[in-house]
C-alpha cells in the first residue's frame, strides 16, 4: 500500500485525496527526469522504468480502493435490481397478454375501417366523374344543379374517408425487413454506405492483426513496439 501524505489535514486522509498526491508526486518526479532530456543511456532508462512501475502499482492499487468504495453501493443496488425483477417482468408479460388478446380483434376492426374509407373513396372518385360529365353541359341548368349535388357528395365522402384513416386505431405498426437477396442488398449498401463498411473490416482486421494474422486480401500487417 501506498505511503500516506500527512499534510493535508489529519494523519489519515481520504484514500482518494491520498492517492491523488501521491500520483502527483510520481508526475513530479517523472518531469524531473524527463526535463534532463530524452532516454539516452541505461541509468535514465533505469530511472524511468521504476517510475513506471510506480505508475503501475499506483494505478492497481487505486482502483482496488475505488472498487472496495463502490462494492456496497453496487450490492445495494443489485439488491434493489432483484426485488423489483420479477414484479415488473411479472407486469410486463401481464401487458404482452393484453397485447396478444386484443390484436387479433383490433386487427379485423382495422381492416372493416380500411375497406369502408377505400369503398368512401371509390364512391367519391364516382361522384367526381359524374359531377365533371354534367358540367359539360354548361347551358343545362337542371345538369349544373345536379353536378353541384355530386361534388357535395364527393367532398363529403373524401371527408369521411380522411376521418377513418385518422381514427385511433389501438395497433402500433413496425416494419421488418427480409433479406431475399443477400448479394444486392451488401452490394446497395456498400455503396450507399460505405464508412459503416470501412468501419467493420477495420474491426475485423484489428482482431486479426492481434489473433492470428491469418492472409486476408487487401490487409497487410505492422508490427508496432513500444515500451512494456
Amino acid at each position: 500500500m501506498l505511503p500516506l501524505r500527512t499534510d493535508i489535514g489529519g494523519n489519515n486522509p481520504p484514500a482518494d485525496a491520498a492517492f491523488a498526491l501521491h500520483i502527483d508526486d510520481l508526475f513530479t518526479m517523472l518531469s524531473d527526469t524527463l526535463a534532463g532530456g530524452a532516454v539516452d543511456n541505461d541509468e535514465k532508462d533505469a530511472a524511468i522504468d521504476s517510475l513506471l512501475d510506480d505508475f503501475r502499482k499506483a494505478a492497481k492499487d487505486s482502483d482496488k480502493e475505488r472498487a472496495d468504495e463502490k462494492r456496497p453501493h453496487d450490492d445495494a443496488a443489485k439488491a434493489v435490481q432483484e426485488k423489483w425483477k420479477p414484479i415488473i417482468a411479472k407486469a410486463d408479460r401481464g401487458a404482452a397478454a393484453c397485447k396478444e388478446a386484443l390484436t387479433p380483434w383490433r386487427t379485423e376492426k382495422q381492416r372493416i375501417a380500411d375497406d369502408a374509407a377505400r369503398k368512401a373513396r371509390e364512391d367519391a372518385e364516382a361522384k367526381l366523374k359524374t359531377a365533371q360529365e354534367l358540367l359539360k353541359q354548361p347551358d343545362d341548368l337542371a345538369a349544373r344543379f345536379e353536378a353541384e349535388q355530386a361534388l357535395e357528395q364527393s367532398q363529403k365522402l373524401v371527408a369521411r374517408a380522411n376521418r377513418i384513416d385518422r381514427a385511433p386505431t389501438g395497433l402500433r405498426t413496425s416494419w421488418e425487413a427480409e433479406i431475399a437477396d443477400k448479394g444486392a442488398a451488401l452490394r446497395f449498401y456498400l455503396n450507399d454506405q460505405p464508412q459503416e463498411f470501412m468501419a467493420l473490416i477495420e474491426r475485423l482486421a484489428a482482431t486479426d492483426a492481434r489473433m492470428t494474422r491469418r492472409p486476408v486480401p487487401g490487409i497487410i500487417y505492422h508490427e508496432r513496439k513500444i515500451a512494456a
